[in-house]
């Protein structure tokens, strides 16, 4: 019996002594080089208790004023465009000296400095891709506090204004494109958004996206135009419904 118990022991210390790589049981190191070039840095995730907090009120707060400064953009009324661009800049550093070094930071800087220079050249579709850049990034951002619309309803912002940039140049195939893309998001997101305090709104919101896709299907300009300034008003209730939840 000893003499089992002794052979037992010293299999345990030679195993003790085994890399672990070889058996698959530790991770594997991360290259310095890839097949492609380097490899992405990662960006670490917020404490685990942070990712259940309510996103900061500024990312809510972002979205509304992208939503005037789209508007400057797309009716190129570059003075309101300006003022936006202000407002967003102002609000973006708040924001980041709330969320740190999370995911998306880095790209939201250098998307508002393309939007910045778009503005100032007053080119309407470079700003309109500059300012997509960067509400994807505030995305990104929001999808660290797991328990909050932020993300989702930055999103749906960024679908309609994606319609309602096609619908003022009349073009009408992306128009109709991104109306697709519009309902197939709200599709997947309106479960997650249906809470009793503002479920009449999402019935709105749903019955108005519906009538949207059909107009631009039937490339009505005046019915779109109106369906999108009731959508500004049903997702703007639903965006300060859910802010700092």
């Amino acid at each position: 019996m000893a003499k089992i118990i002794f052979r037992l022991f010293i299999t345990i210390l030679i195993l003790m002594q085994l890399p672990l790589g070889g058996c698959g049981l530790s991770p594997a190191k991360k290259p310095d080089i890839g097949p492609a070039g380097t490899p992405t840095e990662s960006k670490s995730n917020p404490p685990w208790m942070e990712r259940f907090e309510a996103a900061p009120s500024q990312l809510y707060d972002l979205e509304a004023i992208a939503a005037t400064t789209f508007d400057g953009i797309n009716k190129q009324n570059w003075p309101q465009a300006k003022e936006g661009l202000s407002n967003l800049q102002a609000t973006w550093q708040e924001t980041k000296q709330l969320v740190g070094d999370m995911k998306g930071v880095s790209q939201g800087d250098s998307a508002l400095a393309k939007l910045s220079t778009s503005i100032i050249a007053e080119d309407r579709n470079a700003s309109y891709e500059a300012l997509n850049k960067f509400m994807s990034s505030t995305v990104d951002i929001g999808k660290s506090y797991k328990l909050s619309p932020v993300s989702d309803i930055i999103s749906l912002g960024s679908a309609i204004r994606n319609v309602s940039f096609y619908v003022q140049e009349n073009n009408w195939p992306k128009a109709k494109s991104k109306a697709k893309e519009f309902e197939d998001n709200w599709g997947q997101i309106k479960p997650a958004l249906e809470q009793i305090g503002i479920l009449g709104e999402i019935t709105k919101t749903h019955s108005f996206i519906r009538q949207l896709s059909d107009a631009v299907d039937a490339e009505n300009a005046g019915a779109a135009t109106d369906l999108i300034g009731d959508l500004n008003d049903s997702m703007g209730r639903i965006r300060e419904y859910y802010r700092g939840k």
